[in-house]
């Protein structure tokens, strides 16, 4: 009888592995994508378990990569973009758990979660708008500001710091290899006749990247980390910009990069001469981009000369001031373009005008008054010269916000609050001691055990 149960077992042991094996091969046939996808998660999962610093490289590596342009799924009223979106929340929920996190970085989040509660219970909600829509538009712009809150020790934060001042490469050689499968062209030729640079992304979403690494660079050089690397990454970020034909960008970067002809110029007074040389190059590098790019500038000023905007700005605001104080709620800019203006305004390209639309005067203060405090949190961790290029990247930054989707477009807010988030954690505030630097990481301690910060358990 125990032979009989033995062999009984063996033989139940082998059909199910007989079974699973013939489903994986029938996945592998009928739905190569979902079976490519669920290796890619085991395989993801088993690293995330050993080294979860890893996996959030990866996911900062993500951002280089328009995954609605790769893979386009709809389900459920969800996009690929949407399930993007729940997979880094997902994600960063388990770096709650694993790392903990800073409160003092936690005032965007709630300010959305003002914004998500005011649009059912204060704001005047359109009839187009479904009652799951605000849920929608919550999640997607909420997400990557909890970006913000892991409290990664130092040395993670150092190596977040780096990918970060790569990631227009990464889209350019992710570009290359999806021209390669046929999936998508690593240019954009538009009507007006001008070739716009985009690798994996769009143009415009490449350029974000590029003024977040030209940032990162610039600060990485004035704290002395390897400047001849990040000078090189800075120019080429450059070419990369002007060849993406966005003007918004290289606005944008005029404060930072202001900062940086200062600092060189003090450091010339004051009798170092070598500084005038990556002066210099950098002065005749961006003049030559520009003037080689003028015609293209023309083409698409003629064309497009503010692409609209002005006039979408004008629309937006006429209709948000009929509800100034509570708004029409979260997503209802996406339903607020009845014809009157080009279809492809579902937006302002404003984002000041965008969140005075969804929440009246009271959540757009809110919201904008949060950032605020996080940047000013930062700018007193961080010493010295160092404070001045952080001002000029976000005056930048908030320039920025007048003329694009800065704060609900994932390329450029995700590696921002990632970005601030590592800048807090490396800056030297003269109260920070040298034991408070060094937080809690299972993996810099080799240790398996989930650990707490001493944030999250007070």
């Amino acid at each position: 009888m125990q032979k009989t149960g033995l062999m009984a077992a063996m033989d139940m042991k082998s059909f199910k592995i007989i079974f699973l094996s013939l489903v994986i091969v029938a996945a592998a046939i009928y739905l190569p994508l979902v079976s490519v996808a669920a290796l890619l998660s085991v395989i993801l999962l088993g690293v995330y378990i050993r080294r979860p610093s890893w996996i959030f490289m990866i996911l900062v590596i993500s951002f280089s990569l328009s995954i609605d342009k790769i893979f386009r799924v709809q389900l459920a009223g969800l996009d690929s973009l949407s399930f993007y979106k729940l997979a880094i929340l997902g994600f960063v929920v388990s770096l709650f758990l694993r790392y903990g996190i800073r409160k003092a970085l936690i005032y965007p989040a709630l300010a959305i979660m003002f914004l998500f509660l005011e649009s059912y219970f204060l704001s005047d909600l359109p009839n187009k708008v479904s009652p799951v829509d605000p849920f929608k538009a919550f999640l997607g712009v909420v997400v990557p500001f909890l970006l913000l809150i892991p409290h990664f020790s130092r040395e993670v934060s150092q190596r977040i710091i780096h990918v970060l001042a790569w990631l227009p490469l990464f889209s350019l050689a992710g570009g290359y290899f999806l021209q390669m499968g046929g999936i998508l062209s690593i240019v954009n030729l538009e009507i007006s006749g001008v070739t716009r640079l985009q690798g994996a992304n769009i143009a415009a979403h490449l350029a974000m990247l590029c003024f977040i690494s030209i940032c990162v660079c610039l600060i990485q050089i004035r704290q002395g980390q390897q400047a001849v690397l990040f000078y090189m990454l800075t120019l080429t970020h450059l070419v990369i910009l002007v060849q993406t034909g966005t003007r918004g960008p290289l606005i944008a970067l005029i404060p930072i990069i202001l900062v940086y002809l200062f600092d060189q110029l003090k450091a010339f007074v004051k009798g170092r001469v070598i500084a005038v040389i990556p002066l210099i190059l950098f002065v005749v590098a961006v003049a030559y981009m520009v003037i080689a790019q003028w015609d293209n500038y023309e083409m698409r000023s003629e064309s497009k000369g503010l692409s609209g905007r002005d006039v979408a700005w004008s629309y937006f605001i006429e209709k948000a001031n009929e509800y100034p104080i509570f708004g029409r709620g979260l997503g209802s800019t996406l339903v607020a373009n009845d014809g009157s203006i080009f279809s492809g305004f579902v937006v302002p390209h404003n984002e000041y005008i965008r969140f005075y639309y969804d929440g009246g005067l009271v959540g757009a203060i809110l919201l904008f008054l949060s950032l605020l405090l996080v940047f000013g949190a930062v700018y007193h961790r961080l010493k010295g010269i160092i404070k001045l290029y952080f001002v000029g990247m976000i005056a930048g930054f908030l320039i920025y916000s007048f003329f694009d989707n800065t704060l609900s477009t994932v390329h450029l807010i995700a590696p921002f609050c990632i970005y601030l988030n590592a800048l807090y954690t490396t800056g030297e505030a003269q109260n920070t001691t040298k034991t408070s630097e060094k937080e809690a990481d299972p993996q810099v301690q080799l240790t398996g055990e989930v650990s707490f910060s001493k944030e999250i358990r007070t």
